[in-house]
């Protein structure tokens, strides 16, 4: 079972499965229907638009589709590359709303989530620094009962942080090519790649596989291809699985231990230790937390801010 300090984490990570779990079959279906559609066609290829519709579409609720343009006149790479859009906007769209909301746990308010898309820069905290800062003052509690839980996750990745961004910044300007330029590279996307570039690789990037993407010209249409932009939806994983773990060591962090812990514990417990044993436990799993490495931490946490009473 994956566990995740903070409420937004756990939203937006399932926001990104749910995209993973919707591309696959989506594009499945796409490719199928493009060789039924396609195949019709070869034996009725004076079609008209209303036949195919009721061929292929009748029943669905669905209306204004032409099968014909979107079948046989576009290519698999093009309706891929599309797809790989819609996509990239929707991660991008979990990522940012996640950074704003994960700082907001911590009492940083005002939008400061763009710290956790950059590199550090000259007087620009970035994501490495904003860690860095937030976590200058250590909760004991959480480090020693959780944290270690958290940074053993497969996915965390602070030793590959600094490449993992690179990635993000040279995807985010393919999205905002796409978006806002036309789907014609920018400066900004040849600046982007020349410094993803050089980590790129499998090693560098801590993939088992190439995260597939196309080198960028100003001025030139890029290219998304599906395969690569779903990979780079698991370095988006990686990032909030890292910043998770890092941020949940924070002193400011003990605010959110304390409120998930008081919204599921019973004040009193058993003056058995054994049954208050299990009892803990069980509200240490229902506030969505992992088993402690450090039981008693834990509880005298829980005494100081009257969580539970001896």
């Amino acid at each position: 079972m994956a566990y995740y300090f903070f409420p937004p984490t756990r939203v937006a990570t399932a926001q990104i499965t749910e995209l993973f779990d919707f591309v696959w079959p989506t594009a499945a279906a796409l490719w199928n229907l493009r060789w039924q559609v396609n195949g019709f066609l070869q034996e009725v290829p004076d079609s008209t638009p209303k036949q195919l519709h009721d061929r292929f579409v009748f029943g669905s609720t669905i209306h204004g589709t032409n099968l014909k343009k979107a079948c046989a006149e576009t290519s698999w790479e093009e309706q891929k590359h599309h797809l790989s859009g819609i996509l990239l906007t929707n991660a991008f769209a979990a990522y940012e709303h996640w950074a704003d909301d994960i700082l907001a746990c911590l009492g940083i308010t005002g939008g400061k989530g763009k710290q956790l898309q950059f590199d550090d820069r000259p007087n620009k905290p970035g994501l490495p620094r904003t860690l860095q800062m937030l976590c200058a003052t250590e909760s004991l509690t959480i480090k020693t009962a959780f944290y270690p839980t958290y940074a053993a996750s497969p996915k965390y990745s602070l030793p590959l942080v600094n490449n993992l961004i690179a990635c993000y910044r040279f995807f985010k300007e393919l999205r905002n090519a796409q978006v806002h330029n036309g789907g014609l590279a920018t400066k900004e996307a040849v600046a982007a790649y020349k410094a993803f570039a050089p980590v790129s690789g499998r090693a560098a990037l801590g993939m088992k596989g190439i995260l597939v993407h196309d080198p960028v010209a100003e001025g030139q249409a890029i290219t998304l291809h599906l395969r690569g932009v779903v990979g780079f939806c698991d370095i988006l994983f990686r990032m909030m699985v890292t910043v998770d773990a890092e941020l949940s060591r924070s002193h400011q962090a003990e605010g959110v231990l304390e409120a998930a812990l008081k919204q599921v514990t019973r004040r009193t417990l058993s003056s058995n230790p054994h049954r208050r044993h299990l009892q803990l436990l069980n509200h240490i799993r229902a506030a969505r937390l992992p088993k402690p490495m450090d039981m008693e931490v834990v509880r005298r946490f829980m005494l100081s801010k009257r969580i539970i009473t001896i």
